[in-house]
């Protein structure tokens, strides 16, 4: 069968008429879910995705991704939190949004079919997830969708998911994904939506809510009675810079990748008594540098990252998000590879000693307002070397899954996260690993800042960069083709 192109605007089906409400109980966002909702505009989609690559089986037939699609047709779609759609409200009520389940899913419409353009190579996979990621979830319907790519060359294929942020965060969907895969090529898989969002099991409270809340205030109280000008020192906010990674975007996204091999990064990491994290966050400073360098300036304040934290999910809890974040200088003034990973080390150091200190409930509270503040920031310009923003972008690391998952037979060779940008960030760096690599994905806005793909390509010598201070060094070796060109 030869490949369908991807066309430059989807045909979508009409919608559906809205069935009427099952007399069920609905399901009530709390504040951070709802904040997805209420912060997405049409320059700023709240969806989150991942794209998974296969290798097909030696002994595919020719009609294999046929036969593939039609089984995922198949399945019925029953679960949380595939089954669930926003309940139709009016006027204020809206402010208060409910999830309401659907009586019927239309897998004719969230199950999509697609081809790559002849060559199939990674620049026309990186273009049409760049397309598929820009376009906005239809809110009559469940807020998620599943594409299912072919013409990849050298017989692989893809399956791009995404699904609104305000339904799951990006360590649930990745976990919700590795459940339907299977760990040989012989196991059965299901289709994504045939599985729900992990609920693991939460943390051991040491103390009541209100104890929180107590010592909470205790703290607020105890800083109040301090003299004002060390109330006022302690109580700033850090900013970051401004600089080209920051300002006015458009609802266009562009994605690319990179992988690097994890062996490498823990090698690095036990050479600078640093954590894998601490070593991610060296090498997208080392990268981000020279891509200032290139398309704006270096600022001479170091650059502050954005870094999400998992929660332990409330028990029960199958829907929604469970995640914090810490604020951290990733120390992009140094030139100096070596000062910097240490610099960067102590940044996250002190930042996980703040974040430990406050009980779960109180970071998960604090998150939601602070995510609130940075996402409502207005995305315009503003290019006032001295007008500080918030965090300057997000990185992030998903701890993915070790051992190898098969997909209907195929066995899988990649997993990208592909994220959102917050506020008036205009990229987003998520690292994911999987058996022996990290799978870097970059997202950013093509209006507003050149060459994204130029950032991913950057990554692997920014790494070798860190590898020779720390005496790793060796032959640079040929980074694996991917969308990044």
């Amino acid at each position: 069968m030869s490949a369908r192109p991807l066309s430059p605007t989807v045909q979508r089906p009409p919608q559906p008429a809205r069935q009427p409400r099952r007399q069920a109980a609905m399901v009530k966002l709390n504040a951070q879910d709802a904040s997805f909702l209420m912060l997405e505009s049409a320059r700023a989609p709240m969806h989150i995705g991942f794209l998974l690559t296969f290798k097909q089986p030696g002994n595919a037939p020719a009609d294999y991704m046929q036969k593939l699609h039609a089984k995922l047709s198949r399945f019925a779609v029953d679960v949380e939190p595939f089954n669930l759609r926003l309940a139709h409200k009016e006027g204020l009520a809206k402010l208060k949004p409910e999830w309401e389940v659907a009586d019927s899913v239309d897998l004719e419409y969230h199950l999509r079919h697609e081809a790559l353009p002849w060559p199939g190579g990674e620049r026309e996979l990186g273009l049409a997830i760049s397309r598929l990621h820009s376009e906005p979830l239809e809110r009559s319907r469940p807020l998620w969708e599943c594409t299912l790519i072919e013409g990849l060359h050298g017989g692989r294929f893809a399956l791009y998911m995404k699904i609104h942020h305000a339904l799951a965060d990006g360590v649930g969907l990745m976990q919700q994904l590795t459940q339907v895969l299977a760990e040989s090529p012989r196991g059965t898989s299901l289709p994504p939506w045939s599985a729900p969002i992990v609920s693991a099991p939460a943390a051991k409270p040491t103390q009541s809510g209100d104890e929180d809340w107590r010592r909470f205030f205790e703290g607020l109280f105890a800083d109040l009675g301090k003299p004002k000008p060390e109330r006022k020192k302690e109580s700033r906010l850090p900013r970051g810079p401004r600089c080209l990674l920051n300002g006015s975007t458009t609802g266009r996204r562009r994605f690319a990748t990179q992988d690097i091999e994890l062996g490498r990064v823990k090698a690095l990491a036990k050479a600078a008594d640093a954590t894998v994290n601490d070593a991610v966050l060296a090498i997208c400073s080392g990268a981000l540098r020279r891509y200032l360098a290139e398309f704006d300036r270096i600022p001479a304040d170091p650059l502050l990252a954005s870094i999400p934290v998992a929660l332990p999910r409330e028990p029960g809890q199958t829907i929604g998000n469970s995640v914090a974040g810490v604020h951290a200088s990733i120390a992009t003034h140094l030139e100096d590879p070596r000062e910097r990973m240490t610099a960067i080390c102590a940044a996250t150091r002190e930042a996980k000693e703040e974040f430990n200190r406050l009980p779960t409930a109180m970071n998960r509270a604090i998150n939601s307002l602070g995510m609130l503040a940075m996402m409502a920031m207005p995305k315009r310009e503003n290019t006032d070397p001295d007008k500080a923003t918030f965090t300057n972008l997000t990185i992030s690391n998903v701890p993915g899954p070790k051992q190898k998952l098969y997909f209907h037979g195929a066995e899988m060779d990649g997993m990208y996260p592909v994220s959102v940008l917050a506020g008036d960030h205009r990229a987003n760096i998520t690292v994911l690993g999987y058996h022996e690599h990290l799978h870097f994905g970059i997202i950013g806005c093509p209006d507003t800042l050149p060459s994204v793909q130029k950032l991913a390509v950057l990554l692997p010598p920014a790494l070798l960069e860190l590898e020779q201070a720390f005496g790793l060094a060796r032959a640079p070796r040929r980074a694996r083709a991917v969308a990044a060109r």
